[in-house]
């Protein structure tokens, strides 16, 4: 075989060994974990209960992800986020501000039986979108 084949095929081969590192690594990075500098859209961000139903013994829990997108659907971060609901629900906030993907974090549990509307709330907008809970 002669010297300029091996060498086409030894710089194509390298090429494809290029091409899949960088392809395999353009795969692998989100969009949706990258923090923006843009403000949160009231039409993206979104809210969300699970489970939607608890014990009302003031133990059993229910966790609600608020998630602060922008206009490019990628997570908003360092935006605090408030919940509101009835008084007699407990909120723990575990992760009122947001972190890298958008999102936020708090635990309800209630001691009275009922069916609760959440909804929640930056200091620039309110979200479209409400949960219904339900502690039995």
């Amino acid at each position: 075989m002669s010297k300029k084949i091996l060498l086409t095929i030894l710089g194509l081969l390298l090429l494809l060994i290029i091409l899949l590192f960088v392809g395999r690594q353009v795969i692998l990075s989100s969009r949706a974990s990258t923090t923006t500098n843009q403000l949160p859209t009231r039409e993206n961000s979104y809210i969300f209960a699970s489970p939607i139903q608890a014990q009302a013994n003031g133990q059993e829990k229910i966790r609600i992800n608020v998630f602060l997108l922008d206009s490019q659907g990628l997570g908003v971060g360092q935006k605090q986020v408030t919940l509101s609901s009835n008084p007699s629900l407990n909120i723990e906030a575990v992760q009122p501000q947001t972190d890298d993907f958008g999102k936020a974090i708090f635990n309800l549990s209630s001691s009275l039986p009922g069916k609760y509307q959440i909804s929640a709330s930056t200091s620039d907008f309110t979200l479209k979108q409400q949960i219904s809970v339900l502690f039995l």
